[in-house]
């Protein structure tokens, strides 16, 4: 599998559209200046991927803490029911003891 990133500039000077490959070709040619202004387009790439990557985590973490609130809701209301229904305990009734003759 490789990664394919699209770069004018090295597709303008190198008739490369993948920029990494564009890079290699720049170093190998000791056009430094040109595999800078490659791997500009490198690292730019590579932070949009990655900014998505932290929204998507951030969205996740949002909707958790969303789904956590509710349960906790749920949970609150379901003691508070179950406290409204239990009732004091019922205490037995002693029997009198009858007196019997002997």
């Amino acid at each position: 599998m490789t990664l394919m990133i699209n770069s004018e500039i090295s597709k303008q000077y190198l008739s490369e559209e993948n920029a990494i490959e564009g890079f290699k070709k720049a170093v190998a040619n000791n056009q430094i200046r040109l595999a800078l202004q490659i791997l500009v387009e490198i690292v730019d790439a590579f932070m949009e991927g990655f900014q998505v990557l932290m929204e998507e985590s951030e969205e996740e973490n949002a909707s958790q803490k969303v789904v956590e609130n509710q349960q906790q809701k749920i949970n609150t209301s379901v003691d508070l029911e179950s406290t409204k229904d239990e009732k004091e305990p019922v205490k037995p009734i002693a029997k009198k003891e009858s007196k019997t003759a002997e």
